[in-house]
């Protein structure tokens, strides 16, 4: 299993992110949260999901999080995932 954590811009793919994970099956909780990273409002979303699924989660990030750069260099981060081996997770 593995905890995958993205942190993305929130006025701009956060909501869409969401939407479209739980649209594929997958369970997301969204944080909103500030940090220095994104130099703007960003959310942390979190979802588990089993190795064999990780891959399709990073897509629907990557679809939902891609938008039109507005530097002048072309070159814009949308935000950053993390991959996270887990040991083991309950339900409560």
């Amino acid at each position: 299993m593995k905890l995958i954590i993205a942190i993305v811009q929130d006025q701009h793919d956060a909501g869409k992110a969401v939407d479209e994970l739980v649209a594929n099956g997958f369970g997301a909780t969204r944080i909103n949260t500030a940090g220095g990273f994104l130099k703007r409002g960003n959310s942390t979303i979190m979802i588990g999901v089993e190795d064999t699924r990780a891959n399709d989660v990073i897509q629907i990030l990557r679809d939902a999080c891609h938008h039109q750069s507005n530097e002048p260099s072309g070159a814009s981060t949308s935000g950053i995932v993390f991959v996270v081996p887990v040991g083991a997770s309950y339900k409560m």
